[in-house]
């Protein structure tokens, strides 16, 4: 029953709208659902107000004549009484007999009581009629009041329709300010959004140019230290080649002619003679060592320095600087064994590199401690350097993840792997398949995200590839 009222309501009052024209130009005015019913229950309230007036009146007034009817017929009545009397007594003093005459008295006392009891039902009938006049006097007083009360009413309904039209107009021009605001917004944001995006654009020109300064400097010490070699053995094959002064000095050769004749010769005619000096060797690696971010000499006084397996009669050197460069070059070579500087996988691509980038869950300023490589799903990914398994797992953020131990603080972790292949406490060598590329854990797609850290600190594993990549350069030499 409520539902279809409700029903009746909506069908009865849907939202109107009212056009105004003033000044040539056009406005509306809207009236809500409710505002319809307020305004007809008010004028509902104003037309029973007014008509139970009127019917209070009417009913008062036919009170009034029926009242006043009995009044009228008992005058007329009385009237005809009289008119009798009158005969009866002239018939009496016509008749002038004592019979007659007491009879006519008789009849006379009847017409006279029946005269009282009408004039005292008259009187009754002017009583009652004084009072109905006095109620429809109040009844009317009432109306008016109530009329002046309607009156007020409309008055108030026509002050609130302004005010409604007067809030109508404001609501307008507040929708037309939201709507302003909300342009305003959409194009602050989309200039916020351009500027983040040009900021994280820049953020990795940046990361790349820093990338390409730290390779052109890994490549400029390479060069120099090539150009020292060459130089070295400029000196060294000075005395041996064909027309050449002995008194020159080496720095007068021509270097590109040693190094062409050095690179023709067959393997089996190249003198041990010509290697570079100790001390560039050990230069070279102890550069490459560096150039990953490693404290060269807090990491040579973790190691042992005294030689195991080794012995023999001590016969002095007139060179001690020869035999400390020698053997600092041993140690550097023992540092570059058991560092992580193969790359995990065996063809990717760099998606994400170390250091500063924009979040790809909640797009906000992020550091990031590793390199995201790229390959296809279930890839297999090879350990770096040897060591041992000291994690196999789900860790929050990274998924299923693997975590190697290669001694002297420096630490790999390979993270969102679809399977893993090793346990933990497991010896691995170098580039052992310790698992499958995946996407667990806190990814957007499948990649490996790489990490080395040192002492706790993550350092950017690009330079440990770079460095890797220096090595088999300087072992090819």
């Amino acid at each position: 029953m409520l539902g279809r009222m409700v029903k009746s309501a909506r069908r009865l009052f849907p939202e109107r709208q009212i056009l105004v024209r003033a000044d040539g130009r056009v406005s509306y005015i809207t009236l809500s659902r409710r505002a319809q019913i307020a305004m007809a229950a008010s004028g509902l309230a104003v037309l029973a107000l007014v008509a139970y007036g009127v019917a209070g009146g009417l009913h008062r007034h036919r009170a009034v004549e029926e009242a006043a009817a009995p009044a009228t017929d008992l005058e007329a009545k009385v009237e005809r009484l009289q008119q009798q009397l009158a005969a009866a007594n002239a018939r009496l003093a016509q008749a002038g007999s004592a019979a007659a005459i007491a009879q006519n008295k008789a009849a006379v006392d009847a017409a006279q009581a029946r005269i009282k009891q009408l004039e005292d039902a008259r009187d009754r009938a002017l009583a009652d009629e004084k009072d109905l006049k006095h109620q429809l006097s109040q009844a009317q007083d009432a109306a008016s009041d109530r009329s002046q009360n309607l009156s007020q009413l409309n008055h108030t309904l026509d002050a609130n329709r302004g005010e409604l039209r007067q809030a109508d107009t404001q609501r307008h021009a507040l929708q037309t300010r939201i709507h302003q605001l909300e342009t305003e917004l959409d194009a602050a944001n989309a200039r916020t959004s351009q500027a983040k995006a040009d900021l994280a654009s820049n953020e990795r020109r940046l990361q790349q140019l820093a990338a390409e300064h730290d390779k052109t400097i890994a490549e400029r010490d390479r060069l120099q230290t090539r150009l020292l070699e060459l130089q070295g053995q400029s000196s060294a094959l000075g005395p041996i080649l064909p027309n050449a002064a002995p008194s020159a000095p080496a720095a007068a050769a021509p270097v590109p002619a040693p190094q062409r004749s050095i690179a023709n010769r067959p393997a089996d005619q190249r003198s041990e003679n010509v290697a570079p000096p100790a001390s560039h060797k050990s230069s070279e690696l102890e550069r490459i060592v560096a150039s990953t971010g490693i404290d060269v000499d807090k990491f040579l006084d973790k190691l042992d320095t005294v030689p195991q397996g080794e012995g023999g009669p001590f016969i002095a050197l007139d060179k001690k600087s020869l035999e400390a460069e020698s053997a600092r070059t041993e140690q550097l070579r023992k540092i570059l064994k058991t560092l992580p500087l193969r790359a995990p996988l065996v063809h990717y691509e760099i998606g994400s590199t170390f250091g500063p980038r924009i979040d790809p869950f909640n797009h906000r300023q992020a550091f990031h401690p590793g390199l995201d490589l790229i390959a296809p799903y279930r890839t297999p990914i090879y350990s770096t350097a040897p060591g041992v398994v000291i994690f196999t797992g789900v860790k929050e953020g990274y998924g299923k993840m693997v975590e190697i131990d290669h001694g002297h603080g420096i630490v790999t972790r390979y993270a969102h792997l679809h399977r893993i292949l090793v346990v933990r406490g497991q010896k691995i060598p170098a580039h052992y398949e310790i698992g499958q590329l995946g996407s667990t854990g806190r990814s957007t797609g499948p990649h490996l995200h790489y990490e080395v850290l040192v002492d706790g600190t993550a350092l950017d594993p690009e330079k440990f590839l770079q460095a890797g990549k220096n090595v088999v350069q300087a072992n090819g030499r």
